[in-house]
């Protein structure tokens, strides 16, 4: 049996990580097989539209289904761009838009730095170089991004609808 307590810190970051990845993968393949069988269904989202589960961003703490609008003037395109390049870096390993994995989720992001014009350049050197402490003992080690990218990232995040955290008990 592997004694985790005996690892040093960054082994075991690096072992939750790959947990959470894995967890993360199957999740996205049990909800792709769930949202193919219920194409043919439309569910009213939180923003009042109508969408099929296969178009829903993400869950809320409740385990609803949720479809988070953007809440700045990022195009649907630009939008759609930046969600796949979230994908393409890992990103939803650790965060959903609506839910807590190992990090925060995006619309909790967007709501802690609603209002603050430092929101991106903040957003963006958190991801471009890491940062520790903001969302309780877990770091967000840096990431493998251009500063375009990381910018572009931080932009999509404060694009979501801002979700109040749940309160800590």
């Amino acid at each position: 049996m592997l004694n985790v307590k005996s690892l040093k810190p960054v082994v075991r970051y690096l072992l939750l990580a790959g947990v959470v990845t894995l967890a993360a993968a199957c999740a996205k393949k049990e909800e792709s097989t769930t949202s193919t069988t219920e194409s043919s269904t439309t569910s009213t989202t939180n923003t009042g539209a109508t969408a099929s589960p296969s178009s829903f961003d993400g869950q809320d703490a409740g385990g609803h289904f949720v479809k988070v609008a953007a809440t700045n003037n990022m195009s649907p395109d630009q939008m759609a761009k930046a969600k796949s390049l979230a994908e393409s870096k890992g990103c939803f390993a650790c965060h959903q838009v609506a839910q807590k994995i190992v990090g925060p989720a995006f619309a909790w992001v967007s709501y802690k730095y609603k209002g603050d014009p430092k929101a991106v350049a903040t957003l963006s050197n958190a991801i471009e170089h890491g940062v520790s402490g903001v969302w309780g003992p877990m770091p967000m080690p840096a990431q493998s991004v251009t500063p375009a990218e990381a910018k572009e990232l931080a932009s999509w995040v404060m694009a979501q609808k801002p979700i109040a955290p749940p309160k800590a008990s």
